[in-house]
């Protein structure tokens, strides 16, 4: 089983803290997307996963450069939530 949210990137990478490596440790910051609208509601896949996933956020501070360029302030992303093992 899985759980899958839609989120857009409010916070685009911007300089941290440094980590135990001295890489530079940048700030990603994503919500849930959500359209209060509801004569949009019935259409709109912004809408749907806002009814189900209405709120949300996920910090994340990452150093791989590759994972830095991949997050964009304003675009959309699918987040897929899978158990991992012990």
């Amino acid at each position: 089983m899985s759980v899958v949210a839609k989120m857009q990137c409010h916070e685009a990478p911007e300089l941290g803290s440094y980590g135990e490596d001295n890489e530079a440790v940048k700030k990603v910051r994503l919500g849930a997307v959500y359209e209060g609208s509801a004569e949009k509601q019935a259409a709109s896949e912004n809408a749907i996963f806002g009814k189900y996933t209405p709120w949300g956020e996920c910090v994340m501070g990452i150093t791989n450069p590759a994972a830095l360029k991949f997050f964009q302030a304003g675009k959309k992303y699918y987040v897929t939530f899978t158990e991992a093992p012990e």
